[in-house]
């Protein structure tokens, strides 16, 4: 309940990234409290199918079936898992309304093409520091590229060398955490430090997985990066 009025409260602004954040932290901080693995299995497994079911509704349910949710939202959605946006046209659709559904289905997908092109053209080593074509040409928008795709910028300017650096970083910052919740005195303090590892964890995977197509696209901040 405690993690779920929170989560309600950012989902409804809407940020669902932000919200989504929350589940992990939640149960990692459950975990450590001392709750039963057996529950948290369940609790997992509810999640689990309800969340199924509504991809399920999102992917593949015809108009006026499907869960509220911002155009955004879904299209990100749509967009990750290789959806046409023209198989949820109406019947009697025009060729001129198909076409606006392909160009918005292009207009979606274009930050995160160009950000698997800044990923993949960075090479070993990069293009240099302000040399990556995507950013220093527009093609990466400049909305975009300083906060939610900061990742793909340092991948193509340094390369895979570089991207490996900016992970040991987080990795050392994440069993730092770790350390200091197995070394905390009472109760209070391990599932603090564990909670703000994780949080900070789940923002890491779920940025950089978006950078790298592994993760849908939402308006999650790569930590201590973003601006």
């Amino acid at each position: 309940g405690l993690i779920l009025l929170p989560f309600a409260l950012i989902f409804k602004e809407p940020d669902l990234g932000s919200a989504i954040v929350l589940l992990p932290t939640g149960l990692a901080m459950m975990l450590v409290a001392g709750t039963p693995p057996r529950y948290l299995a369940r609790l997992a497994g509810c999640v689990g199918i309800l969340a199924s079911l509504f991809l399920v509704d999102v992917l593949f349910a015809p108009q006026g079936w499907q869960v509220k949710l911002e155009d955004y939202q879904r299209d990100r959605l749509l967009v990750y898992f290789g959806r046409d946006f023209t198989a949820f046209a109406p019947p009697n659709a025009t060729p001129a309304e198909l076409d606006r559904l392909r160009e918005r289905q292009r207009d979606r997908s274009h930050n995160v093409r160009q950000a698997s092109i800044s990923v993949g053209s960075g090479g070993l080593l990069g293009k240099g520091w302000r040399h990556g074509t995507q950013n220093a040409l527009g093609f990466l928008p400049r909305a975009v590229a300083h906060n939610d795709f900061i990742f793909s910028v340092i991948a193509e300017e340094s390369g895979f060398v570089g991207s490996v650096t900016v992970l040991t970083l987080y990795a050392v910052v994440l069993f730092t955490g770790l350390r200091m919740a197995g070394q905390a005195r009472d109760r209070l303090g391990k599932v603090l430090a564990v909670g703000v590892v994780t949080l900070l964890f789940s923002q890491v995977f779920i940025n950089i997985g978006m950078n790298i197509r592994i993760m849908p696209e939402t308006g999650v901040p790569l930590p201590l990066l973003s601006y």
